[in-house]
């Protein structure tokens, strides 16, 4: 009994976690801060790895996916009464992470950039935790766990590390560093490199496709971006996500068995944990 008012507590922070990260961003889009949108500030310090614009519509898929992951943790708690294991397991770490996007909204639109980049590596910190708390993605999780629970972490992972990355180079380029000795396009490069290997490890030590399938919408706004002026950039960026799709799908069809849709409609209606 204790255990479940516990994970009913945490489940009403999360969901208002999750309102205020959503409101901030809605507010933010509407009405501007500081005369500011997101999408304004990324103009402004735009740099090579900036993907192309539509890649940010991603949000709504983030938010809708958080959404319902709140959702089903309060359904769980309070309507079915039932104990969630991953609600204890992520303890507060996931209310957490929406608090720094809020935040980090107000940081960005008031372009204090090394605010954000902080703020943007404590919601990494905090994903990494929950991951590693969780092992998900690691073992044979109800259907609903994975739908409900396990796909908005990792899709909302995926472009946190995505955007962290851009966020860095973003800050690196309002300080005025514009590559070093290697200048912005082989540090462009390197930034591709990176997030190509980040996605591929991702898949080979966690099993997370989802988050990796995130990293390939980045790398290909990327390419689609510089298509016409960089072929340079573009050209990598592309073979980058490739080399992503392909691993994400050999290790999909390896691991069909497992497929929540598949499960379900084999009859698996436990809930789990």
């Amino acid at each position: 009994m204790e255990t479940l008012k516990k994970q009913q507590s945490l489940s009403i922070l999360n969901l208002i976690s999750v309102l205020f990260a959503i409101g901030i961003n809605y507010y933010s889009q509407i009405y501007k801060i500081n005369g500011n949108t997101v999408s304004d500030i990324s103009q402004k310090y735009n740099n090579l790895f900036t993907p192309a614009g539509y890649a940010f519509s991603i949000w709504g898929l983030i938010f809708i996916g958080i959404l319902i992951f709140a959702g089903y943790q309060v359904y769980r708690t309070f309507s079915q009464k039932q104990p969630m294991d991953f609600i204890t397991q992520i303890g507060g770490w996931f209310a957490l992470i929406n608090l720094a996007n809020g935040l980090w909204i107000i940081a960005w639109l008031y372009e204090y950039m090394l605010v954000s980049v902080v703020l943007m590596l404590l919601m990494l910190i905090s994903f990494i935790k929950i991951i590693l708390n969780t092992n998900m993605e690691r073992w044979h999780a109800p259907a609903k766990t994975i739908v409900f629970a396990w796909w908005p972490v990792s899709i909302y992972a995926g472009w946190i590390t995505v955007a962290t990355i851009a966020n860095i180079t973003a800050w690196l380029t309002k300080i005025g560093w514009d590559g070093g000795f290697i200048g912005e396009f082989w540090w462009t490069i390197i930034m591709i490199v990176a997030a190509t290997f980040i996605n591929l490890l991702i898949i080979y030590k966690r099993n997370m496709r989802e988050f990796a399938k995130v990293g390939v919408w980045a790398l290909v706004a990327i390419h689609i971006r510089h298509h016409y002026d960089m072929l340079m950039i573009a050209i990598p960026a592309m073979f980058g996500a490739l080399l992503i799709l392909v691993y994400v799908l050999n290790q999909g069809y390896r691991n069909r068995k497992t497929n929540p849709v598949l499960k379900y409609l084999q009859g698996d209606k436990n809930t789990g944990n």
